[in-house]
């Protein structure tokens, strides 16, 4: 079950829920599981999509992200609560909605109450630090909160391998964001030649973007965008071998719980959007992975969750306390197998005058727009989210739907930002509905 960020002007009967799931757990699974401070790695990488990758299906040569794959957790239908890496990581710290925590685009910044997982975890004692991709000395969009060392670095795969070496003998965090930028160097020697697209001309339409004129790609270029893709992916898995060379020799293999995951994926022309931040699948729907320290109680699962989880997770096996109202839910009861439904995800993203999307049972609905549109989806048996089926299914898009517009209204009173909250009651509709999603018991 999720849980419900409470706020004084929030109706006083709402109530945290501290398990998403009933019982005690397993033994076999309270075993295998830490329950106390070690090192905890975090790998987010940027634009990679759960469909990239030969685990999850993939067309793409991905040896060393298929190897991981084999000795974690891993989540099959996990979804990002952002379109961007900013937003996205800022739910990963935070537990948090993006609504509720304040970084819902790049220009935001997560807001100071936030408790972050770093502020948890170095509050323990443990040593704290992340290297997150972007232009060196630029903007932290308030992420640093509780690091020890927060550094935007053009290299953050090289500086966070570093400073793991030098604390592989204590109990540590250590976040490693990025790594997009990184493989842009290495996708044109993978490349054949023939199929190239060229790096400097990609980044030269991403970079006219935002212009009045903005470049496009030709149709000869737009074919081959996937095999330009493709190549971006097979260097990241390089990265990612590369990075388990290391966190086997320093013994952490066997100590560690290492998480990677994609912040958010990559739209590739799906909804005639090429690289753009919608909320569709493509953009949402990520890879993530949780090895358990020996790599235990690996194997696949079908669970839908979110990233928003992970803060809670983390925490819960390093054996602290998650704060007052975080909005994710520990996936340790996902993972030994004591959860109960429903498992649903939500998220949201400033295109299209604001999109937002719930995710529940295998089918999902994006809205678009305060008066846009309102899609339904079969995202189990249409994951690109081709076909639109609301005409047909009247019956799951009003659930779905209604369950959206509850969702919106709870991470708009509980805001942590002045300009976004709400001041409203909830009221006793939204509040059922809430319930039936396991926010509030």
């Amino acid at each position: 079950m999720k849980q419900l960020a409470v706020l004084s002007l929030v109706v006083a009967a709402l109530v945290l829920h501290l398990s998403c799931g009933g019982g005690d757990v397993a033994e076999e699974g309270a075993a295998a599981l830490p329950s106390g401070p070690h090192p905890v790695v975090i790998i987010a990488v940027d634009g990679l999509r759960a469909d990239a990758l030969g685990a999850y299906g993939g067309p793409a040569a991905t040896p060393a992200f298929d190897a991981l794959a084999a000795e974690s957790v891993r989540f099959e239908w996990a979804f990002a609560q952002a379109p961007e890496m900013a937003p996205s990581l800022a739910c990963l710290v935070s537990g948090l909605y993006p609504t509720t925590n304040g970084l819902r685009a790049s220009g935001d910044s997560l807001q100071a109450d936030a408790v972050t997982l770093a502020e948890i975890l170095g509050g323990a004692g443990v040593a704290t630090a992340a290297f997150v991709e972007g232009a060196p000395g630029g903007s932290d969009y308030g992420l640093a909160q509780g690091f020890d060392s927060y550094q935007v670095v053009a290299t953050p795969g090289r500086d966070g391998v570093t400073w793991m070496a030098q604390h592989a003998d204590g109990n540590f965090l250590l976040l490693i964001a990025g790594w997009g930028s990184s493989a842009l160097d290495e996708i044109d020697r993978v490349l054949d030649a023939e199929k190239a697209i060229g790096s400097q001309r990609v980044m030269e339409v991403l970079a006219s973007r935002d212009g009045d004129k903005p470049l496009l790609f030709d149709d000869d270029e737009m074919v081959r965008i996937d095999d330009w893709y493709g190549a971006r992916v097979q260097v990241i898995d390089a990265f990612i071998g590369e990075f388990m060379t290391e966190f086997k020799a320093l013994g952490l293999d066997e100590r560690a719980t290492l998480v990677v995951l994609g912040s958010n994926g990559l739209a590739l022309q799906e909804h005639g959007d090429l690289f753009g931040e919608t909320v569709y699948s493509p953009v949402t729907r990520v890879p993530l992975m949780i090895r358990l320290p020996g790599g235990r109680m690996a194997g696949a699962n079908s669970k839908i969750v979110e990233i928003v989880d992970l803060m809670p997770t983390l925490v819960e096996l390093s054996g602290a306390q998650p704060p007052a109202g975080v909005q994710g839910a520990s996936l340790v009861p996902v993972i030994n197998g004591t959860a109960t439904p429903p498992y649903v995800a939500f998220g949201e993203g400033q295109a299209g005058d604001g999109q937002r999307f719930v995710a529940l049972a295998g089918f999902r609905v994006v809205a678009t727009g305060d008066q846009g549109t309102v899609e339904l989806f079969n995202t189990a048996a249409d994951p690109l989210e081709l076909t639109d089926i609301a005409a047909t299914e009247a019956d799951k898009l009003a659930k779905l739907t209604g369950d959206l517009e509850a969702w919106s209204k709870m991470v708009a009173a509980a805001s942590l930002d002045p300009e976004l909250r709400i001041d409203a009651e909830l009221d006793d509709e939204t509040l059922n509905q809430l319930k039936s999603l396991g926010y509030i018991q």
